[in-house]
């Protein structure tokens, strides 16, 4: 039962996140880059990619652990089998895109505030009242756009990592 709940809430999680970032990317992305959504909006769409990626960035690892440890017993599982480095790349994937979107969401804050500490960034993330008009929409996408279209890469190489899994690699 425990295990069926890991996969259930691991599943919904990552779904949640690769759906919010391949939006944003796709759909949000262009809008701000090309200057025709507001600087509010897009900075509201980018907060909640945000805060899916922090959310995600503990439910994911918790389940995560419980499933190799419930399915890779022993740990040799993961480097002796195809399905063992299939999740070693998985684990990989989320660690590097979840490093792209906190820096890309950085990045374009840093256009509005220069100075800005990592604990006020970690503490506050880019909440849309914090834009004030002076930064047009195009340009914080413009600082940002490098990490969140490499951080829409990492999510379909790791939907396809997830298929591979779930269309059941052999051992």
């Amino acid at each position: 039962m425990l295990l069926t709940a890991s996969f259930v809430l691991h599943v919904l999680s990552a779904a949640l996140w690769t759906g919010a970032t391949l939006f944003v990317v796709y759909a949000v992305l262009p809008r701000a880059v090309d200057g025709t959504m507001r600087p509010t909006t897009f900075v509201d769409g980018a907060h909640r990619l945000l805060l899916i990626t922090r959310w995600t960035g503990l439910v994911l690892p918790i389940t995560g652990a419980y499933m190799i440890w419930a399915l890779y017993t022993p740990l040799e599982l993961l480097t002796s089998t195809t399905r063992g480095w299939l999740v070693l790349a998985m684990l990989t994937l989320w660690g590097i895109m979840n490093g792209l979107i906190e820096m890309g969401v950085l990045r374009m804050r840093r256009e509005l505030d220069p100075e800005l500490g990592w604990g006020t960034y970690m503490a506050e993330g880019f909440p849309a009242e914090r834009v004030d008009g002076s930064v047009p929409a195009s340009r914080l996408a413009a600082a940002g756009r490098p990490y969140l279209l490499a951080s829409g890469g990492c999510a379909v190489i790791l939907l396809v990592d997830a298929a591979l899994l779930a269309g059941g690699v052999p051992w």
